[in-house]
């Protein structure tokens, strides 16, 4: 029973690692093929909707990934001051989420039938709704992912070089996403958080594999 359990528990942390490294990929071609603009005809474009779909699959992986990294965590003899940044990832991953079925299933509905609000509000985050969310979610997924990467690093849970260019690409990628920076700064900002993800996911699956 002991080795089955083993097995399984080796088994999901293989795909949770996979799941990151498919996360890491989706994210960087996702903002990579961003346009720079919201206006209504770019939102209501087919392409619009599938480049949000391909971030959309990124934040789930994220989701699975960072199950697997806490599985290790605990393993490796982690501090419950570690699933705190854990739990805080876990949940801007959430509210993102929703920012992007909402960028998906409404907007380009939006764009369509009621340009003049994309045209005011473009992707909806200037939305005064969405004044508090959108930053929130940002910094906590600031917070939450860097210092739960530098415990990775400190308990040794993947490569701690992976771990470590994960905390840094997560900085990087927050503060492109801060607005205080050109548009490009996004985009090597996500292509710099795809390779962290990239990273530590086949870390995760190396660590499951010498289990055996």
């Amino acid at each position: 029973m002991h080795t089955r359990s083993s097995e399984m528990k080796q088994r999901l942390l293989v795909l949770a690692g996979l799941a990151g490294i498919l996360g890491g990929v989706a994210v960087a071609l996702a903002y990579g093929l961003h346009p720079p603009e919201s206006s209504p005809e770019t939102v209501a474009s087919p392409m619009w909707a599938w480049i949000h779909v391909l971030f959309l699959v990124s934040l789930i992986c994220g989701v699975f990934l960072l199950q697997g990294l806490l599985a290790r965590f605990l393993d490796a003899g982690g501090r419950p001051i570690g699933v705190l940044w854990y739990v805080l990832a876990v949940i801007s991953l959430l509210l993102i989420l929703g920012l992007d079925y909402a960028e998906i299933f409404i907007f380009p509905v939006l764009a369509v039938e009621f340009p003049e609000v994309v045209a005011r509000y473009g992707d909806g985050v200037a939305m005064p709704s969405l004044a508090f969310v959108f930053p929130a979610s940002g910094a906590l997924f600031l917070v939450g992912w860097s210092l739960f990467a530098f415990q990775l690093k400190r308990v040794r849970a993947v490569d701690p070089r992976a771990a470590l260019g994960l905390s840094i690409s997560v900085v990087a990628f927050a503060a492109g996403l801060s607005g205080f920076l050109p548009f490009v700064a996004v985009k090597v900002g996500a292509a710099l958080f795809g390779a962290g993800l990239a990273w530590t996911g086949w870390s995760l699956v190396g660590q499951a594999r010498s289990m055996s």
